[in-house]
């Protein structure tokens, strides 16, 4: 379960690299994520999140806005961070045209347009954007994806 800490109704933010991050990767964008939440603000009011690198391939934002609302600014903020994470480390996070699915353990990228040779795998739909959509919808079989 992700960010028990946060409310179920938080936002939810998650970038698919289009590769894994080697071990070292993982670490690094970690440690980076730890610097940044605690700076993370939207009109000087701290944000109340989390963020999280998830099986070396996803990094997982989330923001509780029961206490305080993200901003434009702080979306902007958030996104020029894992804009540099991916610059940094030559991966791609922010192409929304590529899907994650796994089928028998394994993590692939794919198109969109590729997804029907994918039927019976599962993929990391993309469309999630609050916290409990992530911990009980994230993970779903392709064939009932909204994107085939």
């Amino acid at each position: 379960m992700f960010f028990p800490e946060l409310d179920p109704n938080s936002k939810v933010w998650i970038y698919a690299g289009n590769r894994d991050l080697h071990p070292t990767e993982s670490n690094y964008v970690t440690d980076a994520l730890n610097s940044f939440i605690p700076q993370w603000a939207a009109h000087g009011a701290s944000l109340y999140g989390n963020g999280v690198v998830h099986r070396n391939r996803f990094i997982i934002l989330a923001v509780d806005e029961s206490k305080v609302s993200a901003s434009g600014c702080s979306i902007d903020t958030s996104v020029h961070f894992v804009k540099k994470m991916g610059q940094e480390l030559d991966i791609d996070f922010l192409t929304r045209t590529n899907i994650v699915v796994e089928k028998d353990g394994v993590l692939s990228t794919v198109h969109l347009s590729e997804l029907s040779e994918y039927i019976d795998a599962d993929l990391f739909n993309p469309m999630v954007t609050s916290l409990s959509e992530l911990n009980e919808k994230w993970k779903i079989p392709v064939s009932e994806s909204p994107f085939v």
